[in-house]
């Protein structure tokens, strides 16, 4: 224990001095200091007059790194002068008068360790009020030091923070903790709100709302945080301005050592140009690029939305309206693309202007367009829009100086009918705009009970298909394509046939558009390609010829869109083990065209396959000459709509003789399709057409009737014969 105190020893010349022995009481009562003072946590060092040390405490003792013995009796300033710092309190050496008051600062341990240091020196006195001594305490403060440390670097980083920081204090006579009053605010809420420190503070986070802000998550907030759970949104903040912007907010409460909720801290992250990014990424999904209207996916969400509405309330009445104009490829394939393309822009703004606010008008694609009517009074009212709409087109369209007319083609679907499903409704209005469009220009019609029967007829044709696609319920057939020169087989089109567990043979041409509007075509395509390539296999190695057979299969605009298309196909080739240049694969004009970009980078990956490519169908599409010279095509199959009268339309004729003459320029092979008559046949043999297939030669057969044909070297040598001039066999000329 460290040296009883003795005030009164620091002058020992005192005559005042008793020279008795103390008292018991007085005894009792420096016990009772001392041991206060031994428990101080602070430490003490009493130095009389002539700067010797009178007492020191252990806390002193332990703080500087001494003992007890080292320090009493010793020179305090010879004492002190060994601790690094203690000047800094006490004053230099030299300096004759001490210090006496309070400060702060750093001292070193004897052992070398420094730590901060809270110095109070007072001057003690006697009861004659004369001068005895001093009272030295010190407290070792490092741990407060070092929170004070943290909390300034830790109120720099949110003063510079690029996060928006707010905090509010709780207050009992307020329940709404959006109301409570801001207490702090950091630079980055200043810069982004325009608000002050001085503007913000006091005031509460109401002042940055407005009408754009949600208040479904405001109220989402204000329950979260009435709970004292933190919470994250995002929602429109309104500046000092009144311009809006968005925030990441993420707002937390704040507990004392009691756990009881004292403020709340909101860091805000401003995420306007992200939301900005995000609805442009959201609109170029639901809307169409070039005219700016909700596209397909867009227009069938907001369909099934009216659907449900309409489910839950049936006096919330609606109708659909499917338009295709009249005319649009004449005026495409005259004027151009680029005059087509202002049309479409010039119409979709017509169609606004004739519809309401909670209407909508979309492009489905090409030159399709849909309209969803809410709300209306009568079946009436959607006839009513369709003459509107008639009306507004009627007036010409001033494109780049090209006066242009055109009208559209209604169908008109109401809610009234059986149909819920929104797939089911776009197809019935689909259907009644065909039936319009077949009653002439600028028509309209509304779907009724005998399009009915033929949507139903038509859905379970699709529910059919579906089963048939899982137990491939399909058989192929294969046409002989003709060498007019020689009557020889040079292959075979495969061609599809459904056989229907009821109906028996179905035609492509019922089943295909089902097909493909389904996305049935893509499993459906592969299992045909994969079943000629089987079936091409086993001809050849049954029948070998020189050279050798080849297959053709047609391949839809689904297909040819398919990103793994080539994966698929050079799979198939690999487990039939067909040689690719046997292959020719047709693909439609419109097919190409839908995107030249990507369908180049198709053809030519096809191509260095070894794959052969046609062109089927051609002059019925885009009929682009442009796009020949381009795109790596190796056959160009003329169509049977030309084909059909090329012995009677001498302007058929002469188109017939221009595709023959620009495909021998190109290099490439020429096949007249649908050639049913002898004549015809005449005529392609005038134009030097090399290949040719139809009813003339062979129907469509199965592969054990085709498998009959094949091992003849000309089966077809007789009608080789038939001469130009007339049209009949050289033998009965």
């Amino acid at each position: 224990m460290a040296k009883s105190i003795d005030l009164e020893t620091s002058n020992p010349s005192n005559p005042a001095v008793n020279p008795n022995p103390a008292s018991p009481v007085i005894k009792e009562s420096e016990w009772l200091l001392q041991t206060v003072v031994e428990n101080l946590n602070d430490g003490v060092v009493i130095t009389d007059l002539q700067d010797q040390v009178r007492y020191v405490n252990s806390r002193l003792a332990k703080l500087v790194g001494c003992s007890v013995a080292d320090m009493v009796g010793k020179s305090a300033h010879h004492f002190f002068h060994a601790i690094e710092g203690w000047f800094d309190f006490q004053g230099s050496s030299e300096d004759t008068q001490p210090f006496y008051g309070w400060k702060e600062g750093q001292l070193r341990r004897k052992d070398g360790r420094k730590f901060w240091a809270e110095v109070n020196a007072t001057l003690l006195c006697n009861a004659a009020g004369e001068p005895t001594g001093t009272l030295i305490t010190l407290k070792d403060i490092t741990e407060r030091k070092w929170l004070e440390e943290y909390l300034r670097l830790l109120e720099s980083v949110v003063v510079n923070a690029n996060e928006i920081v707010m905090i509010s204090q709780t207050e009992e006579a307020i329940d709404d903790p959006l109301s409570l009053r801001i207490i702090y605010v950091n630079d980055a809420f200043s810069r982004t709100t325009g608000y002050s420190s001085g503007e913000a503070i006091g005031k509460s986070a109401i002042v940055l709302l407005g009408e754009k802000t949600s208040s479904t998550e405001i109220d989402r907030i204000r329950a979260a945080l009435s709970t004292h759970e933190p919470v994250r949104a995002e929602v429109i903040l309104y500046r000092k301005n009144r311009t809006h912007f968005w925030v990441d907010v993420n707002m937390v409460p704040i507990r004392n050592e009691q756990g009881q909720v004292t403020h709340f801290v909101s860091v805000m992250r401003e995420v306007t140009e992200r939301k900005i990014v995000e609805e442009q990424l959201r609109r170029n999904a639901f809307h169409d690029s070039l005219t700016g209207l909700p596209n397909r996916l867009l227009f069938m969400e907001r369909l099934s939305q009216t659907v449900e509405r309409a489910n839950e309330n049936p006096a919330c009445r609606f109708a659909l309206l499917f338009l295709d104009l009249d005319r649009f490829k004449v005026i495409n394939d005259s004027l151009g693309h680029m005059i087509g393309d202002q049309l479409l822009v010039a119409i979709a703004r017509r169609l606004e202007s004739c519809l309401s606010k909670n209407d909508t008008v979309a492009r489905l694609g090409g030159d399709e367009f849909t309209i969803l009517l809410e709300n209306i009074q009568s079946d009436n009212d959607a006839t009513k829009v369709a003459e509107r709409v008639q009306q507004a087109l009627s007036t010409p369209f001033n494109l780049n100086g090209h006066e242009v007319f055109t009208s559209a083609s209604i169908g008109i679907m109401l809610s009234s009918t059986d149909f819920d499903r929104p797939e089911d409704l776009l197809r019935g209005a689909d259907i009644a705009m065909y039936r319009a469009k077949a009653q002439g220009k600028a028509c309209h019609e509304v779907f009724d009970t005998d399009m009915h029967t033929h949507v139903v007829a038509l859905m379970q044709l699709e529910n059919d298909l579906r089963k048939a696609v899982e137990r491939q319920d399909f058989e192929l057939y294969y046409q002989p394509i003709v060498a007019l020169a020689t009557g020889r087989i040079l292959g075979f089109e495969a061609l599809v046939r459904w056989q229907h567990p009821e109906q028996g043979i179905i035609s492509p041409a019922k089943f295909v558009p089902i097909a493909e509007e389904t996305g049935l075509i893509i499993p459906l395509g592969q299992w045909v390609l994969r079943e000629a390539c089987r079936q091409l296999k086993h001809w050849q190695e049954e029948f070998a010829s020189e050279p050798p057979l080849t297959i053709s299969v047609n391949l839809s605009s689904r297909q040819f869109s398919q990103p793994s298309l080539i994966n698929q196909i050079r799979q198939i080739l690999a487990d039939t083990g067909v040689d690719a240049h046997c292959i020719k694969l047709e693909i439609t004009e419109s097919a190409i065209m839908e995107n030249t970009e990507s369908a180049m980078d198709m053809l030519l990956q096809l191509k260095a396959m070894g794959i052969q490519l046609s062109v089927d169908d051609f002059g019925t599409g885009y009929s682009s000459l442009g796009y020949l010279y381009r795109f790596p095509m190796d056959v160009l199959k003329i169509d049977r709509s030309f084909v059909s009268r090329v012995d009677v339309d001498g302007e058929k004729l002469e188109l017939v003789r221009t595709i023959i003459t620009l495909a021998w320029n190109l290099g490439m092979d020429v096949v007249a399709e649908g050639v049913e008559t002898t004549k015809q046949l005449a005529q392609l043999k005038a134009l030097k057409c090399e290949y040719a297939q139809g009813y003339l030669f062979s129907k469509p057969l199965t592969r054990i009737d085709a498998a009959k044909l094949i091992p003849q070297s000309q089966p077809f040598l007789h009608l080789t014969r038939i001469s130009p001039s007339n049209g009949r066999l050289a033998e009965d000329v």
